[in-house]
């Protein structure tokens, strides 16, 4: 084989490598149709391995949430385009987690979302089933009024629910601050040793606000057992509490329902923590 030809070969093997770890364009690849936008180019598809080409370091925000993919592409209509991704998120909590870690800006109601903020005049993001949309202006500017447009097409386009994870139904409502919901796959509280918590905030009268949160079922033994011999522990009423103090949140403590692996924070002493664990309980 002469050189040339060798040569030749080298750049088609780099050539090929190049494409298998980029994002690709969309061949089965779709994109939904969004009402009243136009879709001028192609649609690129990265998955958990290479979304890191995509966007960097916040790629391992969506890594440690779980995505399975992203397609992105651009958007016409009138004198805006906007970029636009969707995050397949795996699950509807999951996408609720990562918008939650990302939310910003007003709030708007979008029939067939669970949740939808409008930033002018640059940026929009919208929550539905599984799906995370985050959507960039690439030319013009966004109001409330045609970022709430374009939420509401995009929307209408995506499957999925536009009711709040099931998983908050663990959560119990007496106390509960409404909207306060969210979930934290890692180090919750900032304790890597707490994975998988829905949480939200809790008021009582005559008290500071609190959180309170529920370790998701399947993760439970696993985070009590690695908390066993690591954290401090008391018992109360033949259940163990296992508790420890945290820097600017106070005593964190955790204890068995008869279904749910439960716990508090930001408790002054241990009898304020007895007393947020048996309100939150129930």
């Amino acid at each position: 084989m002469g050189l040339r030809n060798r040569n030749r070969n080298l750049v088609l093997g780099l050539v090929l490598a190049l494409v298998s770890t980029s994002g690709c364009s969309s061949g089965g690849s779709e994109f939904p149709e969004v009402e009243g936008w136009a879709q001028p180019g192609e649609v690129l598809v990265y998955d958990a391995d290479n979304l890191w080409e995509y966007i960097n370091g916040a790629a391992e925000l969506f890594v440690s949430y779980g995505v399975r993919s992203c397609r992105t592409t651009d958007l016409t209509s009138g004198d805006l385009t906007v970029t636009v991704d969707l995050y397949d998120m795996g699950t509807p909590l999951n996408a609720y987690g990562v918008f939650e870690r990302e939310a910003s800006g007003e709030a708007v109601d979008v029939s067939e979302a669970v949740a939808a903020l409008v930033s002018p005049p640059y940026q929009a993001l919208l929550l539905k089933g599984s799906t995370y949309a985050k959507v960039n202006v690439f030319e013009g500017e966004l109001t409330m009024e045609n970022g709430t447009g374009l939420l509401e097409a995009l929307a209408a386009s995506l499957p999925g629910s536009a009711t709040p994870p099931a998983e908050f139904g663990l959560l119990p409502a007496d106390g509960m601050v409404p909207g306060s919901e969210a979930y934290q796959a890692e180090a919750f509280l900032g304790l890597t040793e707490l994975t998988d918590c829905v949480f939200a905030d809790y008021s009582q009268e005559g008290e500071e606000s609190w959180q309170g949160f529920v370790v998701l079922p399947e993760a439970a033994q696993e985070v009590w057992d690695g908390l066993t011999g690591e954290w401090s522990s008391f018992e109360s009423g033949g259940s163990e509490v296992l508790f420890r103090e945290v820097p600017y949140r106070g005593l964190v403590g955790v204890t068995w329902t008869d279904q749910n692996l439960i716990g508090v924070s930001g408790a002054a002493d241990q009898d304020a923590l007895l007393a947020r664990l048996e309100a939150f309980a129930g």
